[in-house]
Protein backbone atom coordinates (compact mmCIF):
# COMPACT_ATOMS: atom_id res chain seq x y z
CA UNK A 1 0.00 0.00 0.00
CA UNK A 2 1.28 3.46 -0.91
CA UNK A 3 2.32 5.52 2.09
CA UNK A 4 -0.04 8.38 2.91
CA UNK A 5 2.07 11.21 4.37
CA UNK A 6 1.12 14.60 5.78
CA UNK A 7 3.43 17.43 6.83
CA UNK A 8 2.51 19.33 10.01
CA UNK A 9 4.04 21.93 12.31
CA UNK A 10 3.27 24.00 15.37
CA UNK A 11 2.18 27.57 14.72
CA UNK A 12 5.46 29.06 15.95
CA UNK A 13 6.90 28.13 12.56
CA UNK A 14 5.63 30.87 10.30
CA UNK A 15 3.99 30.35 6.93
CA UNK A 16 1.58 32.48 4.91
CA UNK A 17 -2.04 31.31 4.52
CA UNK A 18 -1.35 30.79 0.81
CA UNK A 19 1.60 28.46 1.48
CA UNK A 20 -0.36 26.54 4.11
CA UNK A 21 -3.13 25.96 1.58
CA UNK A 22 -0.85 25.24 -1.38
CA UNK A 23 1.14 22.56 0.45
CA UNK A 24 -1.71 21.22 2.64
CA UNK A 25 0.17 21.88 5.87
CA UNK A 26 -1.71 21.08 9.09
CA UNK A 27 -1.02 23.50 11.94
CA UNK A 28 -0.96 22.74 15.67
CA UNK A 29 -1.69 26.05 17.44
CA UNK A 30 0.43 27.26 20.33
CA UNK A 31 -1.32 28.79 23.34
CA UNK A 32 -1.48 32.56 23.77
CA UNK A 33 -2.03 34.02 27.24
CA UNK A 34 -3.27 37.60 27.56
CA UNK A 35 -4.58 39.11 30.79
CA UNK A 36 -5.33 35.77 32.41
CA UNK A 37 -7.19 34.44 29.37
CA UNK A 38 -5.93 31.74 27.01
CA UNK A 39 -6.38 31.60 23.25
CA UNK A 40 -5.34 29.28 20.44
CA UNK A 41 -2.92 30.86 17.99
CA UNK A 42 -4.36 31.59 14.53
CA UNK A 43 -7.78 30.23 15.46
CA UNK A 44 -8.50 32.70 18.27
CA UNK A 45 -5.59 35.18 18.37
CA UNK A 46 -3.50 37.07 15.83
CA UNK A 47 -0.23 39.06 15.94
CA UNK A 48 -2.28 42.27 15.88
CA UNK A 49 -4.08 41.09 19.02
CA UNK A 50 -0.67 40.66 20.68
CA UNK A 51 0.35 44.20 19.77
CA UNK A 52 -3.02 45.71 20.73
CA UNK A 53 -2.89 44.00 24.11
CA UNK A 54 0.53 45.53 24.77
CA UNK A 55 -0.61 48.98 23.61
CA UNK A 56 -3.62 48.83 25.96
CA UNK A 57 -1.99 47.36 29.04
CA UNK A 58 1.76 47.78 28.68
CA UNK A 59 2.01 44.04 29.33
CA UNK A 60 3.32 41.30 27.09
CA UNK A 61 1.26 38.43 25.85
CA UNK A 62 2.86 35.11 26.76
CA UNK A 63 3.05 32.09 24.46
CA UNK A 64 3.10 28.49 25.64
CA UNK A 65 3.85 25.29 23.76
CA UNK A 66 0.89 23.10 22.83
CA UNK A 67 0.18 20.78 25.75
CA UNK A 68 0.77 17.03 25.52
CA UNK A 69 -2.99 16.43 25.55
CA UNK A 70 -3.57 18.98 22.78
CA UNK A 71 -0.73 17.51 20.74
CA UNK A 72 -1.94 13.93 21.31
CA UNK A 73 -5.41 14.83 20.05
CA UNK A 74 -3.91 16.56 17.00
CA UNK A 75 -1.87 13.45 16.11
CA UNK A 76 -4.76 11.09 16.85
CA UNK A 77 -7.04 12.72 14.27
CA UNK A 78 -4.43 12.45 11.53
CA UNK A 79 -3.37 8.89 12.34
CA UNK A 80 -7.01 7.76 12.33
CA UNK A 81 -7.26 9.27 8.84
CA UNK A 82 -4.48 6.92 7.76
CA UNK A 83 -1.60 9.39 7.64
CA UNK A 84 2.04 8.98 8.45
CA UNK A 85 2.75 12.31 10.19
CA UNK A 86 5.98 14.32 9.86
CA UNK A 87 5.72 17.09 12.43
CA UNK A 88 8.09 20.06 12.79
CA UNK A 89 8.47 21.93 16.09
CA UNK A 90 9.89 25.23 17.25
CA UNK A 91 13.48 24.75 18.44
CA UNK A 92 13.85 22.76 21.65
CA UNK A 93 16.32 25.46 22.69
CA UNK A 94 13.48 27.98 22.77
CA UNK A 95 10.37 26.01 23.74
CA UNK A 96 9.03 22.77 25.19
CA UNK A 97 7.02 22.19 21.99
CA UNK A 98 9.40 19.47 20.78
CA UNK A 99 9.51 17.73 24.16
CA UNK A 100 5.71 17.64 24.37
CA UNK A 101 5.29 16.50 20.78
CA UNK A 102 7.94 13.77 21.09
CA UNK A 103 6.25 12.46 24.24
CA UNK A 104 2.81 12.48 22.58
CA UNK A 105 4.22 10.73 19.50
CA UNK A 106 5.45 7.75 21.52
CA UNK A 107 1.92 6.34 21.42
CA UNK A 108 1.94 6.16 17.61
CA UNK A 109 4.03 4.19 15.12
CA UNK A 110 3.35 6.65 12.32
CA UNK A 111 4.15 10.00 13.95
CA UNK A 112 7.63 11.43 13.47
CA UNK A 113 8.67 14.62 15.29
CA UNK A 114 11.50 16.84 14.08
CA UNK A 115 13.18 19.48 16.24
CA UNK A 116 13.65 22.30 13.72
CA UNK A 117 16.39 23.96 15.82
CA UNK A 118 14.98 27.16 14.29
CA UNK A 119 12.13 29.62 14.72
CA UNK A 120 9.63 31.61 12.69
CA UNK A 121 10.10 31.66 8.90
CA UNK A 122 13.21 29.46 8.93
CA UNK A 123 11.10 26.70 10.40
CA UNK A 124 8.45 27.48 7.81
CA UNK A 125 11.08 27.07 5.10
CA UNK A 126 11.98 23.59 6.39
CA UNK A 127 8.29 22.67 6.35
CA UNK A 128 7.89 23.81 2.73
CA UNK A 129 10.97 21.91 1.60
CA UNK A 130 9.59 18.78 3.27
CA UNK A 131 6.27 19.29 1.48
CA UNK A 132 8.11 19.62 -1.82
CA UNK A 133 9.92 16.34 -1.20
CA UNK A 134 6.54 14.75 -0.52
CA UNK A 135 5.31 15.99 -3.91
CA UNK A 136 8.39 14.45 -5.50
CA UNK A 137 7.31 11.07 -4.17
CA UNK A 138 9.92 10.66 -1.43
CA UNK A 139 9.26 8.22 1.40
CA UNK A 140 8.76 9.40 4.98
CA UNK A 141 12.23 8.09 5.88
CA UNK A 142 13.81 10.09 3.06
CA UNK A 143 11.92 13.26 3.97
CA UNK A 144 12.85 12.98 7.63
CA UNK A 145 16.54 12.36 6.96
CA UNK A 146 16.88 15.11 4.37
CA UNK A 147 14.97 17.56 6.59
CA UNK A 148 17.36 16.87 9.46
CA UNK A 149 20.30 17.40 7.10
CA UNK A 150 18.86 20.76 6.02
CA UNK A 151 18.63 22.12 9.56
CA UNK A 152 22.36 22.78 9.75
CA UNK A 153 22.18 24.62 6.43
CA UNK A 154 19.51 27.02 7.69
CA UNK A 155 20.32 30.70 8.15
CA UNK A 156 17.99 33.12 9.94
CA UNK A 157 19.14 36.62 10.90
CA UNK A 158 16.73 39.05 12.62
CA UNK A 159 16.89 42.84 12.77
CA UNK A 160 14.94 44.55 15.58
CA UNK A 161 13.94 48.18 15.97
CA UNK A 162 13.44 48.11 19.75
CA UNK A 163 14.52 45.92 22.64
CA UNK A 164 11.40 46.78 24.68
CA UNK A 165 9.69 43.41 24.28
CA UNK A 166 12.89 41.46 24.91
CA UNK A 167 13.52 43.54 28.04
CA UNK A 168 9.98 43.12 29.37
CA UNK A 169 10.26 39.41 28.66
CA UNK A 170 13.35 39.21 30.84
CA UNK A 171 15.71 38.29 28.01
CA UNK A 172 17.99 41.34 28.29
CA UNK A 173 19.02 43.71 31.08
CA UNK A 174 17.62 47.16 31.78
CA UNK A 175 21.07 48.60 31.01
CA UNK A 176 21.17 47.02 27.56
CA UNK A 177 17.69 48.30 26.80
CA UNK A 178 18.59 51.80 27.98
CA UNK A 179 21.83 51.90 26.00
CA UNK A 180 20.12 50.73 22.82
CA UNK A 181 17.57 53.51 23.12
CA UNK A 182 20.08 56.25 23.92
CA UNK A 183 22.48 55.32 21.12
CA UNK A 184 19.76 54.40 18.62
CA UNK A 185 21.14 50.88 18.27
CA UNK A 186 19.29 48.29 16.18
CA UNK A 187 20.45 44.84 17.26
CA UNK A 188 20.48 41.77 15.07
CA UNK A 189 19.96 38.23 16.30
CA UNK A 190 20.30 34.79 14.79
CA UNK A 191 19.35 31.24 15.66
CA UNK A 192 22.34 29.00 16.30
CA UNK A 193 21.23 25.70 14.81
CA UNK A 194 23.78 23.60 16.70
CA UNK A 195 21.65 23.99 19.84
CA UNK A 196 18.65 25.95 18.56
CA UNK A 197 19.18 29.00 20.75
CA UNK A 198 18.87 32.69 19.94
CA UNK A 199 22.18 34.56 19.85
CA UNK A 200 23.19 38.21 19.57
CA UNK A 201 24.55 39.32 16.21
CA UNK A 202 25.91 42.56 14.83
CA UNK A 203 24.54 45.88 16.05
CA UNK A 204 23.47 48.62 13.65
CA UNK A 205 23.05 52.28 14.44
CA UNK A 206 20.47 54.68 13.08
CA UNK A 207 16.83 54.63 12.08
CA UNK A 208 15.46 51.16 11.43
CA UNK A 209 14.57 51.86 7.80
CA UNK A 210 18.07 53.19 7.14
CA UNK A 211 19.84 50.20 8.67
CA UNK A 212 17.86 47.56 6.77
CA UNK A 213 19.73 47.79 3.42
CA UNK A 214 23.07 47.26 5.15
CA UNK A 215 21.63 44.43 7.23
CA UNK A 216 20.39 42.71 4.06
CA UNK A 217 23.65 43.24 2.20
CA UNK A 218 25.78 41.92 5.04
CA UNK A 219 23.46 39.00 5.78
CA UNK A 220 23.53 37.88 2.14
CA UNK A 221 27.19 38.67 1.51
CA UNK A 222 27.92 35.03 0.68
CA UNK A 223 25.12 34.87 -1.90
CA UNK A 224 26.90 32.32 -4.11
CA UNK A 225 26.45 29.68 -1.40
CA UNK A 226 22.68 30.19 -1.01
CA UNK A 227 20.28 27.53 -2.28
CA UNK A 228 18.34 29.31 -5.00
CA UNK A 229 14.88 27.82 -4.52
CA UNK A 230 13.37 29.86 -1.65
CA UNK A 231 14.09 32.84 0.57
CA UNK A 232 11.73 33.99 3.30
CA UNK A 233 11.19 37.60 4.40
CA UNK A 234 9.40 37.59 7.73
CA UNK A 235 8.15 40.69 9.54
CA UNK A 236 6.09 41.74 12.54
CA UNK A 237 4.02 44.50 10.93
CA UNK A 238 6.12 46.39 8.38
CA UNK A 239 4.43 48.20 5.49
CA UNK A 240 3.91 46.51 2.14
CA UNK A 241 5.93 49.18 0.32
CA UNK A 242 8.83 48.78 2.73
CA UNK A 243 8.77 45.01 2.31
CA UNK A 244 8.77 45.36 -1.46
CA UNK A 245 11.86 47.56 -1.14
CA UNK A 246 13.49 44.78 0.91
CA UNK A 247 12.58 42.26 -1.77
CA UNK A 248 14.08 44.50 -4.46
CA UNK A 249 17.29 44.83 -2.43
CA UNK A 250 17.53 41.05 -2.13
CA UNK A 251 16.92 40.59 -5.85
CA UNK A 252 19.92 42.84 -6.54
CA UNK A 253 22.16 40.51 -4.53
CA UNK A 254 20.80 37.04 -5.29
CA UNK A 255 19.00 35.11 -8.01
CA UNK A 256 16.53 33.37 -5.70
CA UNK A 257 13.66 31.74 -7.58
CA UNK A 258 10.95 32.47 -4.99
CA UNK A 259 11.01 35.22 -2.36
CA UNK A 260 8.13 34.86 0.10
CA UNK A 261 6.92 37.74 2.28
CA UNK A 262 5.35 36.38 5.46
CA UNK A 263 3.76 38.10 8.44
CA UNK A 264 5.32 36.50 11.49
CA UNK A 265 2.90 34.95 13.93
CA UNK A 266 2.08 35.42 17.58
CA UNK A 267 5.13 33.66 18.99
CA UNK A 268 7.82 35.80 17.39
CA UNK A 269 5.71 38.97 17.66
CA UNK A 270 5.33 38.47 21.41
CA UNK A 271 9.12 38.41 21.76
CA UNK A 272 10.26 41.04 19.23
CA UNK A 273 7.46 43.62 19.03
CA UNK A 274 5.99 45.39 16.04
CA UNK A 275 9.06 46.34 14.00
CA UNK A 276 11.28 43.39 13.20
CA UNK A 277 12.61 41.95 9.95
CA UNK A 278 13.58 38.30 9.57
CA UNK A 279 15.38 36.62 6.67
CA UNK A 280 15.66 32.88 6.18
CA UNK A 281 17.31 30.70 3.56
CA UNK A 282 19.20 27.46 3.11
CA UNK A 283 22.86 27.27 2.20
CA UNK A 284 23.99 24.76 -0.38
Amino acid sequence: MEEKIIITCDSSLDLSPDLIKEYNIKILPVIIKMGGDEYLDIEEASPDDILSFHDRTGELAVTAAPSMQQTFQFFTRLVHMGYTVIHFCLSSGLSSAYENAAAAAETFKKVNVIDSKTASVAGGLLVIRAAEMLREGRSSEQIIQESKNMIQKTQEPFLIDSLEFLYKGGRISALSNFAAGIFNIKPSLYVQTSDGTLQAGKRYRGKFENTVPKFIQESLADAKNIEKKHLMIGHTGLSESFLQDCKTEIEKITDIEKIHIIRAGCTITSHLGKTALILAWLNK
